[in-house]
């Protein structure tokens, strides 16, 4: 009875340690990331502010399909997301020109660099902000900046972020874009070109892109990213023998033609999109690869 005691305990020790090791691990590698700074601009594109109507009105539609304000908050002034343990402090910025926003000490050019090279001002990278899982035209780019530098100002200073444990692991072993610029090829970053107005699947192409849909759908569209349980499969093996009419209809009302309740982890604002732009973008995935398997949700009712 004895020795099986001391091989028990010696089992324990050695568990403890190599948690320990891991937990120092993922300590000092993340540490190290959030530390790293990026050079930028030298490939910082050249974007000019547009401010007439018809851009800041086309602004805050891009800023509305993009889902900006369910981190941002309506108002975009920004909000505490998570205070937990386990996660740690997250806060989104403030972003109009009130008292503690970066509209009142970013540039446009500062602006620019954080949407897409996922970079501060002070070259550090930004705490968990999808920036790769969005890419704009100039035109449209300088629209969002139209529409940002329109915002009435709301005062609205944010703690500074403590990151957690399982956010820290998260960014070192998943997706989570707890330090985005670590995952983006400064170098090669680029604006998007705009997509040929006959194209429907081209234009729908180019609203994925400019949506964030791949930061949950994934770069194939296979679904298994995001907050669980996973977003689903929208390739055709996800969506299936759906038709148009079926698509645009799942996404405004959130329920799928066999039923199902999409899960309130896909954000209702992409339901608010133009029909134009759910057709563009259901043309765009009949023509994506299948990839994958549907995911448990969208097996009910099958």
């Amino acid at each position: 009875m004895m020795r099986i005691l001391r091989w028990v305990s010696r089992i324990v020790l050695v568990l403890l340690v190599l948690v320990a090791l891991l937990v120092g691990y993922v300590y000092v590698a993340s540490a190290r990331l959030l530390a790293r700074t990026y050079t930028t601009d030298t490939n910082l594109p050249q974007v000019t502010l547009r401010s007439d109507p018809d851009s800041i009105a086309r602004g805050k539609y891009l800023v509305d399909r993009g889902a900006c304000r369910e981190c941002h908050d309506k108002d975009l002034g920004g909000k505490l997301i998570e205070d937990s343990f386990a996660m740690g402090r997250l806060a989104s910025a403030n972003l109009t020109r009130g008292r503690g926003g970066l509209g009142a000490t970013y540039a446009d050019r500062d602006f620019v660099r954080a949407i897409v090279h996922g970079v501060k001002r002070d070259g550090h990278t930004l705490v968990y902000m999808p920036s790769a899982d969005y890419q704009f035209t100039e035109a449209d780019l300088g629209a969002v900046l139209g529409y940002l530098r329109s915002l009435p100002p709301v005062d609205r200073e944010q703690p500074p972020a403590q990151i957690g444990p399982i956010a820290r692991a998260l960014g070192l072993f998943t997706d989570f874009p707890l330090t985005p610029a670590a995952h983006i090829d400064h170098a090669t970053v680029h604006l998007a070109m705009p997509p040929s107005g006959t194209d429907a699947a081209a234009a729908g192409a180019y609203v994925v892109a400019s949506a964030g849909c791949r930061g949950c759908h994934g770069v194939d569209l296979r679904g298994g990213g995001g907050p669980p349980p996973g977003a689903g499969n929208i390739t055709p093996v996800g969506i299936g023998t759906w038709n148009e009419r079926d698509f645009v209809s799942a996404i405004r009302d959130h329920q799928r033609p066999n039923g199902s309740a999409i899960d309130e982890a896909m954000p209702r604002v992409y339901g608010q999109m133009s029909d134009d732009d759910l057709r563009a973008v259901f043309a765009f995935l009949k023509t994506v690869p299948p990839a994958g398997e549907k995911s448990a949700n969208q097996k009910k009712g099958d």
